[in-house]
């Protein structure tokens, strides 16, 4: 059984597009109206080309109705000034029914893009209702399209010629202490009561809980993703591993493709990609990943007999997560410090690649709660697997195909003026 999507896909939105402006109109027509009149403004800075007019907007509350105007002003009794990319991950956020994981994404956002606290305390009825607008909002906006310009206000240049050049980058500082302390005590909770010899991993983590969607839609990562394989690209896999004082998960070297049986000569384009969560220190001690510098570049499997000679030990400190192209040739060392490492690893692939993990049938509230790029993981907004006696699924074509589906590039008239109806 596949999920139903939350929304339609023609209901789907640019981030501050005329056409996000329609429905934030078409939410507030008719609504409750609130006892304070108040002006409520946000200066988007350096918006995507593709969006030349896209420089914020301003809801102005009241009694007599609320309206909203496609354009910021700093008369307004709140203002704020924002990078675009930062506002629309903050704007992605779903409050209702979610409050916990709501909160945990704010604080990882605004930390990661150095967003101050909304200024001041908005009487109760205006938050309200500016919540229930962003709710609305956030399960119909789409991610940037346009990968360059998110490298670039992201200031994640430089790793990008990383995978270039030696197949795999570092992104440091990407999560805080007290998200990866939460991380690893529902890891714990999943790898409990193993046997003794039992796997070292822990699976399916979209269907574990909240905290695994979140770190699925890091925006670093996700950036890095879609440039490594193009927009559209799916979850492979997402799992923890719990490596402990002596063990060896990873010995040798080898190459993630192997599971997805890719014959040799590889592509020459980026398959699929990995994300690894430093949740504890990856010190030489910690038995982390060491890997062979622009070996993606041979495009083959590991020959049998290949030894660690020649790699370089991945070390970093927690809060660091390591990214690499999947042809890359890489394992691990063991672990010699006393006590264990906990680590989350977060595989993404292109969107023609059969997934390891399955995630077209999740729980219909885990859908609810994310924004649209999430289903997208889930393989839930392509044609794949969606066939009924009358042939394929051609919204869902059509819709990857406008929506440019691995490509790096946005494409011309994508989603600017939505159509469908409305109730």
């Amino acid at each position: 059984m596949i999920t139903p999507l939350t929304v339609p896909l023609n209901e789907r939105v640019e981030f501050a597009s005329q056409a996000y402006i329609d429905q934030m109109a078409f939410f507030l027509a008719g609504r409750t109206t609130v006892s304070t009149s108040l002006r409520y403004s946000v200066r988007l800075l350096d918006p995507p080309r593709h969006l030349p007019g896209a420089s914020g907007f301003t809801i102005s509350f009241g009694s007599q109705g609320t309206t909203v105007d496609a354009k910021p002003d700093p008369t307004a009794d709140v203002y704020q000034e924002m990078d675009y990319g930062a506002a629309l991950w903050l704007s992605s956020i779903i409050h209702q029914d979610n409050h916990e994981s709501a909160a945990r994404r704010e604080q990882e956002y605004r930390r990661l893009f150095s967003i101050p606290p909304e200024p001041g305390q908005l009487p109760r009825d205006v938050q309200a209702l500016l919540i229930a607008l962003k709710d609305y909002m956030a399960v119909r906006t789409v991610n940037n399209p346009d990968i360059d310009h998110r490298i670039d206000q992201f200031g994640l240049r430089k790793h990008m010629e990383n995978f270039d050049t030696t197949g795999y980058t570092v992104f440091e500082d990407a999560f805080s202490a007290d998200y990866a302390d939460q991380l690893r005590s529902e890891a714990a909770i999943n790898h409990r009561g193993r046997e003794e010899g039992a796997s070292f991993r822990a699976t399916m983590l979209l269907k574990r809980g909240s905290i695994w969607e979140e770190a699925a839609l890091h925006p670093w990562i996700l950036t890095a993703a879609d440039y490594l394989l193009g927009r559209g690209n799916l979850l492979y896999q997402s799992d923890t591993i719990v490596k402990t004082t002596g063990q060896e998960t990873h010995p040798g070297l080898h190459s993630d493709y192997a599971a997805s049986r890719i014959p040799e000569p590889f592509p020459d384009f980026c398959i699929l990609t990995v994300a690894v969560w430093a949740i504890d220190d990856f010190m030489r001690e910690h038995g982390p990943t060491v890997i062979r510098p622009g070996s993606y570049l041979e495009r083959r499997q590991v020959p049998p007999g290949t030894t660690q000679d020649g790699t370089t030990t991945i070390e970093m400190k927690q809060g660091s997560i390591a990214m690499w192209n999947g042809a890359s040739w890489h394992g691990s060392i063991p672990r010699t410090a006393p006590g264990k490492r906990t680590s989350l690893h977060n595989t993404y692939c292109r969107n023609f690649v059969r997934p390891l993990e399955g995630y077209q049938d999740i729980d219909t509230a885990v859908i609810n709660r994310n924004p649209p790029v999430f289903s997208t993981l889930c393989g839930l907004d392509d044609a794949f697997g969606k066939s009924g006696n009358d042939g394929a699924d051609f919204e869902r074509l059509k819709y990857a195909a406008e929506a440019g589906f691995g490509h790096r590039e946005p494409l011309p008239g994508w989603n600017t003026d939505p159509g469908g109806n409305r109730e």
